[in-house]
């Protein structure tokens, strides 16, 4: 099976929106059970763990997309000058 890049993306931020949902989960989670209203060191690791993933996955792919438009429309003007 080949991947292209719309199916790649669309996994990527699948995931990305399991990490961060799984990560709000577990806090929740440690409000709930007991000691009710203390979260544990691990479960804030792990959210942050989610987080970073999450900004991962986001932010290279928004970088990535604007830096590939910038240049292309430098491109663009190049090519309707010359």
């Amino acid at each position: 099976m080949k991947w292209n890049n719309a199916t790649k993306e669309t996994l990527a931020y699948m995931f990305a929106v399991i990490a961060l949902l799984s990560g709000i989960g577990l806090c929740v989670a440690g409000f709930i059970v007991d000691p009710t209203g203390e979260i544990h060191d691990s479960v804030l690791w792990v959210l942050g763990q989610c987080l970073t993933f999450v900004g991962a996955v986001c932010g290279i792919s928004l970088h990535l997309d604007n830096t590939a438009k910038k240049i292309e429309a430098e491109i663009m003007e190049k090519v309707n000058k010359g």
